[in-house]
């Protein structure tokens, strides 16, 4: 079993998770006849707020990430 570890994330990580976020969701989308290549990238990359992500790397690789953002009463 390959080694993983969880880091935080930087401004650099924002087009692999843009493209992780494309492939996991076009299923979905396009049952929903919602998919569009370019809008499902960049409604990440708008919102994409490095401060409250951390990358999950699997043998020095990125397998995915992990957001929390702090609200009023939860995060």
């Amino acid at each position: 079993m390959a080694d993983w570890e969880i880091r935080p994330a930087s401004v650099a990580d924002v087009e692999a998770v843009a493209e992780l976020r494309a492939v996991v969701l076009r299923a979905d989308l396009e049952r929903l006849g919602r998919y569009d290549e370019q809008r499902v990238r960049q409604r990440l990359r708008d919102g994409f707020a490095p401060a409250h992500t951390w990358v999950i790397e699997v043998g020095g690789a990125f397998a995915g990430r992990v957001s929390l953002r702090p609200a009023e009463d939860a995060h």
